[in-house]
């Protein structure tokens, strides 16, 4: 056996011992990435001196400081309160329509995702804030911890997502562009949701009754508290999007808004200032190691010859391009049930790139896409975050009870994928603006 093919066997199956054996899977991919080195060229130099590269180029790597910035903002934001006025503002001007309160909650999950950029820390928030309103009007049950767990996903598209910036470091893509691209479908994501809420308690009164009708004054006066909100918003997109600033910057800026907001509320001491800062340590350094990892094991694929292989093969079966673009979506589907989100982008990114590549499509808009199935993975048993972050918080409700209640909101998942791949300009209009 030639010693390319017999380094690919050995790496694919170091990755399959070690992932079922529950390892890191930065660590999985960086040991599969070295053994496959040394099997390919006979020593362990050139695998290690990868590793020592790639931690050195990802320790000291300006774009990827602002990792660590959207945690900090996310965490600091939680403590300003801003989750619980979002949801009043939501809730009085849209709590009115048969399943206005469903509604108001993917409305705030959206809001919550522009300055959070963590899937998980807005559903856990949602369920304490939302949760009390939905009982209060008998809501379903299924569909209230159902548009919490998948309004939460929201996070993982809608700019500051760190999934986003994941898949740009991983596809070599401009993390600006990647953070930009992903607002507009965001956007109709969040209105596909509305709608299949309001569609529903529309045919089926009993699944979400309308809630009371708040006064033009009373929808008014809660706009001013929600203004410092906005003024983030502004400072992380729109300086990106107009190119004030770099997304390091915008992150940046917007730390400090937000730190200056909370102290001004009295929201924030230097406790929760440290334990903000102690968890973006923590979490960016989890980041980090799978960063690394997926390095490693994409420089040991184009050294074997792996990457061009691929290219070729696909060529050579000569897929039309809506065949391969559903093989894809399929094999992501599969895998969102067996890995969490980071992981199968860590895994899958420096395999699939060179198929994107060969079948001539824009990286960013793919990158979208695969976004768009990570919100499905986040909701997808037994591996889905956001079903337990929702369970933790309500533990009297079965899980599956919030797995059946996020189901239903696949369908629009999959109906904007299809979308996207019919009018892919929805997702490079904002890019190509810069």
């Amino acid at each position: 056996m030639d010693p390319a093919t017999l380094s690919l066997l050995v790496s694919f199956g170091v990755l399959l011992v070690l992932l079922t054996l529950g390892v890191h899977i930065g660590a999985t991919l960086a040991l599969a990435g070295i053994v496959g080195t040394y099997v390919f060229l006979g020593n362990w130099t050139a695998g290690l001196n990868m590793l020592f590269i790639q931690s050195m180029d990802v320790s000291s790597s300006y774009t990827l400081m602002v990792i660590p910035l959207f945690i900090v903002l996310g965490s600091l934001a939680s403590a300003t309160g801003i989750t619980g006025e979002l949801f009043t503002l939501f809730y009085r001007w849209f709590g009115w329509v048969r399943g206005g309160v469903a509604i108001a909650t993917i409305g705030t999950c959206a809001g919550m995702a522009s300055i959070t950029g963590s899937s998980v820390a807005t559903s856990a928030a949602m369920t304490r804030i939302a949760m009390p309103e939905l009982r209060r009007y008998r809501y379903d049950e299924a569909l209230s911890v159902g548009a919490i767990a998948t309004g939460g996903t929201l996070s993982i598209m809608i700019p500051p997502s760190i999934t986003l910036v994941l898949y740009a470091v991983f596809a070599d893509q401009s993390v600006g562009k990647m953070l930009i691209a992903g607002i507009l479908p965001g956007l109709l994501l969040t209105l596909g949701y509305s709608l299949l809420i309001y569609v529903r308690c529309l045919i089926n009164p009993a699944l979400g009754p309308a809630g009371p009708k708040f006064s033009l004054k009373e929808r008014l006066e809660i706009i001013p508290s929600v203004v410092p909100f906005l003024a983030i918003i502004a400072a992380v997109i729109l300086g990106i999007l107009f190119g004030i600033w770099t997304p390091v910057e915008s992150a940046a800026v917007a730390v400090v808004m937000v730190t200056a907001i909370a102290f001004l509320r009295r929201r924030l001491d230097m406790r929760k200032l440290v334990e903000a800062c102690r968890d973006a340590v923590v979490m960016s350094t989890s980041v980090f190691v799978i960063v690394i990892g997926s390095l490693v094991y994409s420089s040991f694929l184009a050294l074997n010859g792996f990457s061009d292989l691929v290219a070729q093969t696909i060529i050579g079966m000569q897929l039309g391009s809506f065949s391969l673009f559903l093989i894809l979506v399929l094999l992501y589907l599969i895998l969102g049930m067996f890995m969490e989100v980071s992981s199968i982008l860590a895994l899958t990114i420096p395999l699939i790139m060179p198929i994107i590549a060969t079948a001539g499509w824009n990286p960013i808009w793919f990158g979208v896409v695969v976004v768009a199935l990570m919100e499905v993975a986040a909701v997808t048993p037994p591996v889905g975050l956001n079903l337990y972050a929702v369970k933790a918080s309500l533990p009297e409700i079965s899980l599956q009870k919030v797995y059946v209640g996020s189901v239903q909101f696949w369908m629009v998942n999959l109906i904007v994928i299809l979308i996207l791949y019919c009018f892919p300009e929805i997702v490079l209009l904002l890019p190509e603006m810069q």
